[in-house]
């Protein structure tokens, strides 16, 4: 924990406070008291620097008495502290100004008589002070216990978004993996194309593990790859069409935050229907924010399979970890057509 007057820029408004000290008690001696400008302002000058010198010294006390140490300990502390420094710095000041003026004995005679006085404010001065640094140090214990807890969340949020991550590639492998086993005996050179097409996809995907966010391009193209290799295993039953302005390429995205809402729409959309199916994504970018519609036909009447539903799940807790925001995924289902809308801030790209 720093020194808020050592170290820093405390130091200057430290200096600037007992300029404005030495002020205002050279000014009360020498116009309320009458004495000399040359008595005023030694008086003013080795009362309060010498104070000033010593002061920074609470600040130890300060971090060493608690305020969560039981009272009589904190008190007992400051006692200790407070009298042994303000009896010193009184004796101090007394001999300082004696040598400075040993020949007048009117002001010798006043030092006597304020000694008590000048305890007082030594008293005032040190409670002031203790004050004002265990403010500091509650703002500075309450900075480091907020910097703490940024950290924290930090660090839990990027285990969850891993976390999250780590449930699409596995559970799309199994897919695939399935797919090209069947594919194998019936149609070995597509089987063969699906192997090629999936290993470029791994290659992508496990090679940005580590990267949190891609630009909505490279996504768009591994997601041209992954519908390429379930054309392979649907056939004519699937088409793919996107509409993208050029404006959303380079907007930065969640990695791989497309491909769930893809296999979602495979699973429930083109592997019970009959008929063909069309995927269809569209992008557009606003003012401060990129809208990406995915949607698809599905048949009404077949049942879907079950599975666990971590999908659109996972997409909505990711962005939601990523934008801090709970409102950027929506799902609609109406007439036959499926439809996820996707929201991604651009404020700050």
């Amino acid at each position: 924990m720093s020194h808020p007057v050592l170290r820093g820029s405390g130091n200057k408004v430290y200096l600037l406070v007992w300029v404005l000290m030495v002020f205002l008690h050279g000014t009360v001696l020498y116009f309320y008291y009458g004495w000399s400008l040359e008595v005023s302002a030694a008086d003013s000058l080795v009362y309060n620097l010498l104070f000033a010198s010593i002061a920074p010294g609470f600040w130890y006390i300060v971090t060493f008495a608690s305020l969560s140490k039981d009272d009589l300990a904190l008190v007992g502390t400051h006692l200790a502290g407070a009298t042994m420094a303000i009896f010193l710095w009184a004796a101090l000041s007394g001999v300082a100004l004696r040598f400075l003026f040993p020949d007048h004995q009117e002001y010798l005679a006043f030092l006597k008589r304020a000694y008590i006085w000048r305890l007082i404010i030594g008293v005032m001065y040190y409670s002031i002070t203790v004050l004002v640094f265990y403010l500091i140090k509650y703002y500075q214990d309450l900075q480091e216990r907020t910097h703490r807890e940024l950290e924290l969340q930090n660090l839990l949020k990027d285990s969850e978004l891993r976390m999250l991550k780590s449930q699409i590639n596995p559970h799309f492998i199994f897919n695939s993996l399935n797919s090209v086993s069947a594919l194998t005996v019936s149609k070995p050179e597509a089987a063969r194309e699906m192997v090629i097409k999936l290993s470029d996809f791994l290659r992508y995907s496990l090679g940005k593990d580590s990267v949190h966010m891609n630009t909505l391009a490279q996504e768009l193209d591994n997601a041209t790859l992954y519908m390429d290799i379930e054309k392979i295993r649907f056939g004519s039953r699937l088409r793919f069409e996107k509409e993208v302005d050029d404006a959303c390429l380079k907007v930065d995205v969640p990695n791989l935050i497309l491909q769930p809402i893809f296999e979602n729409a495979i699973k429930y959309g083109v592997h019970e229907s009959i008929h063909e199916v069309t995927i269809r994504l569209k992008c557009m970018a606003h003012p401060g924010m990129l809208e990406i519609h995915i949607g698809n036909n599905f048949d009404e009447e077949s049942m879907p399979p079950k599975g666990a539903g971590i999908g659109l799940e996972n997409v909505r807790r990711r962005l939601g970890l990523v934008y801090g925001r709970n409102d950027l995924l929506e799902v609609d289902q109406q007439d036959g057509e499926f439809m996820v809308k996707i929201k991604i801030p651009t404020e700050n790209e």
